[in-house]
């Protein structure tokens, strides 16, 4: 799924929203206001046009009688692993496992703690269909401390599908849902050979909880961003046409929007955008009710907005501080009003063809990185007092080799639970690390909280006798 890391350069500098009917830019931004875009403008189109036919056939339908009928509608399930009883050689147990990463967190109403991500005995991640790879659900109830893998989405039984970008976010309600993406090979003959299927926790408090029946959600990847919801109860879910990414010209980047019991509203796309990769979009609410979010591109992150809660969003080009150069970042809205960025703090430059990754230090000096000296390093909490338009704070989380793919999740006591994957087919590595922090911390540039920790290990096989080894080829 994921491409090589490429970019070029901007200088960490201030940011300045551009607006409807004017573009006003600081002085401050003049070097950099070549790389805005020109205004430029998505609509609506009919949900099922973009995800399928999502409706489900009756139960007695042969897609719903497995094994007699398979199709992209049968339905998957999830599998109990590590109970007690249960055979100690099964095939998803952490020693056979030598690659692994994407993680996902999230926090029950009573303080237990999920995670998920996708993982493989085989092979590194192989799009389209990620034949041999599957998503582990692990929960602790200590704070992290310790964990237990308890439930996997392992697809490989139907055709010899493979799972992708799984998904946890807790709703309105405080209902944990798991999202897994399933790929099939169904030769170009079903609509559904990848499908988003969606799983509630029924009792998120039990390490073993019961799950309600899965739903299909649609035949896009709509797993990777945690969908933003909205006061009244719905929902928007960002949505990217992996297939299309490279291919120039292709609209892909999308929005669902949802209403409180999951019926489609709309769905929105962007204008296309050839700097585009795996986009990867996760907007925020801003105070005056329009939408933000950043966007996976090239050159660092890009920008949207959205006054029409969705509907519509304007591009706005590269953002001037760059970070996360082609590689995932999130933005979350914090209950003081603080938005919560993390991110790669890496920048770059091109000297002579050759790019060279630094970081700027607090005096605004440029520094080469240490060890892995890619864009994926120095994973960083930042703080914006002022909506967005600058993070005037920031905090380092992790430096240590190649850190990629954050997800966090907010306690009711203001806690910022953080995850994220360290070198994920890397001999010793292919680790899921979880960080805790407050506001607090992120404001004064490191640990101050008492209760917070940063790297506790989720998981790592070779500390279970598992992992890539000197000789394995994935």
């Amino acid at each position: 799924m994921r491409i090589e890391d490429k970019a070029t350069v901007s200088n960490q500098i201030p940011f300045a929203r551009q607006m409807l009917a004017s573009v006003v830019i600081s002085s401050l931004l003049a070097c950099s206001s070549s790389s805005f875009a020109p205004a430029l403008y998505a609509q609506t189109v009919a949900p099922e046009s973009v995800l399928g036919d999502t409706a489900m056939p009756s139960s007695d339908d042969v897609s719903q009688t497995f094994p007699y009928g398979i199709t992209g509608k049968t339905p998957p399930s999830l599998i109990k692993i590590n109970y007690d009883g249960q055979p100690p050689y099964h095939k998803h147990r952490i020693n056979l496992r030598i690659f692994q990463g994407c993680p996902q967190v999230e926090i029950s109403e009573g303080g237990r703690l999920w995670a998920t991500w996708f993982g493989s005995n085989v092979q590194s991640e192989r799009a389209p269909f990620h034949q041999g790879q599957f998503s582990v659900i692990s929960t602790s109830a200590d704070d992290g401390k310790t964990w237990q893998e308890v439930f996997v989405f392992d697809p490989s039984d139907l055709l010899g599908g493979g799972a992708s970008d799984p998904m946890l976010w807790k709703d309105a309600k405080g209902n944990i849902r798991f999202i897994g993406l399933r790929n099939i090979d169904f030769k170009g003959k079903d609509e559904f050979a990848s499908s988003a299927w969606e799983f509630t926790m029924l009792d998120p408090e039990n390490e073993y909880t019961a799950w309600s029946s899965p739903r299909l959600l649609g035949n896009k990847n709509i797993s990777v961003m945690k969908p933003l919801i909205f006061p009244d109860g719905t929902i928007m879910r960002s949505m990217d046409d992996f297939k299309l990414v490279g291919k120039p010209n292709e609209v892909r980047i999308r929005f669902l929007k949802e209403d409180s019991i999951g019926k489609p509203i709309f769905v929105s796309e962007f204008p296309v955008d050839n700097d585009a990769v795996f986009a990867e979009q996760m907007p925020i609410i801003r105070k005056d009710g329009s939408l933000f979010t950043f966007y996976r591109a090239k050159k660092g992150q890009k920008f949207a907005e959205s006054f029409d809660g969705g509907k519509n969003w304007k591009l706005g080009g590269y953002y001037p501080m760059q970070f996360s150069i082609n590689t995932k970042c999130i933005l979350k809205t914090l209950p003081s009003g603080r938005v919560l960025l993390v991110a790669n703090d890496v920048q770059m430059n091109v000297d002579n063809g050759k790019s060279k990754f630094y970081y700027t230090d607090g005096n605004g000096n440029e520094r080469e990185l240490e060890g892995y000296k890619g864009p994926r390093a120095r994973m960083t909490a930042y703080l914006s007092d002022d909506d967005g338009k600058t993070f005037s704070h920031k905090l380092l989380l992790c430096d240590d080799g190649q850190i990629s793919y954050p997800s966090a999740t907010i306690n009711k006591d203001g806690a910022i639970y953080i995850a994220y994957d360290q070198g994920r087919g890397v001999i010793g590595q292919h680790t899921i690390f979880l960080s805790k922090i407050s506001e607090e911390d992120i404001l004064a540039g490191e640990l101050v909280d008492g209760e917070s920790f940063l790297n506790n290990v989720v998981s790592r096989p070779s500390d279970q006798g598992g992992g890539r080894r000197e000789g394995d080829k994935i």
